[in-house]
């Protein structure tokens, strides 16, 4: 498995429960191959995973529909954007910039040129970029996104990312992000507590991708202390939720039991100061 595949499973799950996570168009990006890899992720990891990350698709909607609609506009920066469908759901005064690896954005621009003709979705307008957090610097990056802003202000989206990141390359992009945003703008990111590595589900997620993925695909397996988003300089940690205690809002009939039984991703917003 590369890590792109999990682009097309976490929107896959997605289109599972679009009562909870609210993304109307996720199924659009539903394939067999996909499909033919969900069943064997649920019984080896956790049964969880789809009505997970829907519900963290629905924070995230929720979040970013309040503050779009309080700022009349803005652009939305997606880090590792993936197949999310954001800003089809957001309203057409925002704009959007989306960034992955060249492969994804590649596929995606064109899947949603073709979607967007035939009217499977709505027009909105789209930049998109290839960026690798890895090899590119902080200058290559900030000067080729500040030229793409084109509404202010903004609200940057680092979902499902940080987990294939080290630190040294996360304080980097916040440093980047500072660079990007004015006084008011926000931050969301997700990433694991240092405890959830304990765990006998996170054991088998990292089972999982180690035997799954290709030899030259690999990642870092990051998890973060809630220490260190009130850390970041030039931002106020402004609120801080989990799937497990989200899910007793957003799908309380799922009946989640035990967090430590889940791959509990904790969902944060930051303020630029």
């Amino acid at each position: 498995m590369q890590i792109h595949e999990t682009a097309f499973i976490i929107s896959t799950y997605r289109s599972y429960h679009e009562d909870i996570s609210k993304d109307t168009y996720a199924k659009l990006w539903n394939n067999a191959r996909t499909e033919a890899l969900i069943p064997g992720i649920l019984n080896n990891i956790s049964k969880e995973e789809s009505i997970l990350h829907s519900i963290r698709n629905r924070f995230f909607y929720e979040r970013m529909k309040s503050f779009f609609e309080k700022n009349n506009g803005g652009t939305l920066i997606n880090f590792g954007a993936g197949f999310s469908m954001y800003q089809f759901l957001l309203d057409d005064t925002v704009s959007t910039i989306e960034i992955d690896k060249k492969d994804i954005i590649d596929y995606k621009k064109q899947k949603v040129h073709l979607w967007t003709k035939e009217g499977k979705l709505p027009k909105r307008n789209i930049h998109y970029t290839s960026l690798d957090f890895n090899l590119d610097s902080e200058k290559e990056m900030i000067i080729s996104l500040k030229k793409l802003i084109a509404e202010k202000p903004t609200f940057i989206l680092l979902e499902g990312v940080l987990f294939f990141l080290n630190r040294k390359i996360t304080n980097k992009l916040f440093r980047v992000f500072k660079q990007l945003q004015n006084p008011g703008d926000i931050v969301g990111s997700v990433s694991y507590l240092p405890e959830i590595e304990k765990t006998e589900v996170y054991k088998r997620l990292l089972n999982y991708f180690d035997s799954n993925n290709d030899t030259n695909d690999t990642f870092s397996h990051q998890t973060i202390p809630n220490s260190y988003y009130n850390q970041v300089e030039g931002y106020t940690l402004k609120e801080q939720a989990d799937e497990y205690n989200l899910s007793k809002m957003y799908a309380p009939e799922f009946d989640i039991k035990n967090k430590d039984q889940i791959l509990n991703e904790h969902l944060y917003l930051l303020e630029r100061n």
